[in-house]
């Protein structure tokens, strides 16, 4: 069942798309190169999971915390697009 963008946006997210934040989110963690320490952005680095407190603990668990976040619409846009970002970093050639 698709879900529509009330339902995605219900806990008042406004124009922004937490299930967007958290594929990508996801999909970073779950990067075999990923390592939060190299993240870039500083917002980004808020709301990834710590390696000692907060751990992964799944979609759900994460959409629950930027839920309770109450983040607006422009905050929900710059995490995709700085999500995006580390994965094109991590998918890119290496640094040197």
């Amino acid at each position: 069942m698709q879900l529509s963008a009330a339902q995605r946006n219900s806990a008042g997210m406004g124009g922004g798309d937490l299930d967007d934040l958290v594929r990508q989110i996801g999909r970073l963690v779950r990067h075999p190169a990923y390592r939060r320490n190299a993240v870039v952005s500083a917002v980004l680095l808020r709301h990834l999971p710590l390696d000692g407190g907060y751990q992964w603990q799944g979609e759900a668990a994460l959409r629950d915390r930027l839920a309770k976040a109450k983040l607006d619409a422009s905050t929900l846009n710059h995490l995709c697009v700085g999500a995006r970002s580390e994965l094109a970093r991590l998918r890119g050639p290496a640094d040197t």
